[in-house]
């Protein structure tokens, strides 16, 4: 895993978040099952990245972070 594909995973989990977020405030449920999972994953292969790469995934995460934080007071 390298830090571009690393930014793709976060790039298409933001997407998901923010589709949930908007089906919650418009009153629909959402399945959220594995979720925990996924940001799991995506932190852990940050960690073992070089810390360079690593770095370089600073906005990034906190992007997905922020769109985390909304989906959470959606809720």
């Amino acid at each position: 895993m390298n830090a571009d594909s690393l930014r793709e995973k976060m790039k298409d989990l933001r997407t998901v978040i923010q589709d949930a977020e908007m089906s919650v405030r418009g009153g629909k449920m959402v399945d959220m099952a594995g979720l925990d999972r996924t940001v799991t994953m995506i932190c852990n292969q940050a960690v073992s990245l070089p810390p360079d790469q690593a770095h370089s995934l600073q906005e990034a995460m906190a992007l997905l972070i922020g769109d985390l934080d909304n989906l959470g007071r959606a809720i």
